[in-house]
């Protein structure tokens, strides 16, 4: 913290008292974003910072009971810029956390963000929301047969399928292992459907690599309309229907709400 206070403070009396150089400002986004850790970069610790700094350089610099306004904007404008910089250096670092290293798809940890926003949204306008729970069958024969490395290159293919096969609003997701998530806003579990029983045939059709390797993928689907009590109820009603889709020999699409009878017996 004090390290990264002295140091904010020494750019922002550079800029402030040379004219608000863009060249001071490139410098201190290079240096400050070194010393700079999670805590420190919430607002309300960068502001608390800012003016600590700022009280210093205006006492050291200019007389107490009349400093110049010019001074002033120079210093909002730094504070702008400041909070600019890290906006936009925490969306990189959460784009880079929220991304599956191998797939190049959202995580997990991007699906609690994002669903839980789109929750909260579509559950109080009562719009329709379908989420798709993917699971490639027999994934373990592969990786026992061809080896790690040639399950990763199924996981890619499948994940390139999935890109290319979400509309619009459409969100893919690697849930974990070879488990795929598709959230499909604005649609319901029939219109959600369409899509997925593309994604379907599409995997059904790859052959992947050299061993022309061949996967297929149970899919379940459950909506807002099956009345989930919660984002983790949506998830299981879809882990339901997809596992329903496996007892029914695989390589199939299951809705919840066609199963949903059977599941309360």
């Amino acid at each position: 913290m004090r390290m990264f206070l002295n140091k904010y403070k020494s750019y922002l009396k550079d800029y402030i008292f040379n004219g608000g150089d863009e060249t001071v400002l490139m410098n201190a986004f290079d240096e400050l974003s070194e010393f700079l850790d999670p805590t420190l970069s919430e607002a309300v610790n960068i502001l608390d910072v800012h003016v600590k700094a700022l009280e210093d350089v205006l006492n050291v610099d200019k007389d107490n009971d009349l400093v110049q306004w010019i001074y002033i904007q120079r210093a909002n404008e730094f504070l702008a810029q400041i909070f600019m910089y890290i906006d936009s250096m925490i969306l990189s670092l959460r784009e880079e956390v929220e991304r599956d290293i191998l797939t190049g798809l959202n995580n997990r940890l991007a699906l609690s963000r994002i669903l839980s926003s789109l929750w909260v949204e579509y559950k109080k306008d009562k719009k329709t929301l379908s989420l798709a729970l993917l699971d490639l069958d027999n994934f373990k024969r592969v990786n026992d047969t061809y080896g790690h490395m040639i399950g990763d290159q199924v996981l890619k293919e499948v994940a390139d399928v999935l890109r290319s096969n979400t509309r619009g609003n459409d969100i893919a997701f690697r849930f974990g292992g070879e488990e795929f998530i598709v959230l499909f806003p604005d649609s319901d579990c029939l219109q959600a459907k369409i899509p997925a029983e593309r994604i379907r045939k599409q995997i059904e059709n790859l052959i992947i690599t050299d061993y022309n390797v061949k996967i297929t993928v149970s899919i379940g689907i459950a909506s807002l309309e099956d009345n989930p009590e919660s984002m983790d109820e949506l998830i299981r009603f879809a882990d339901d229907a997809m596992y329903q889709a496996k007892l029914e020999g695989k390589n199939r699409i299951v809705l919840y709400k066609d199963i949903k009878g059977i599941i309360m017996q």
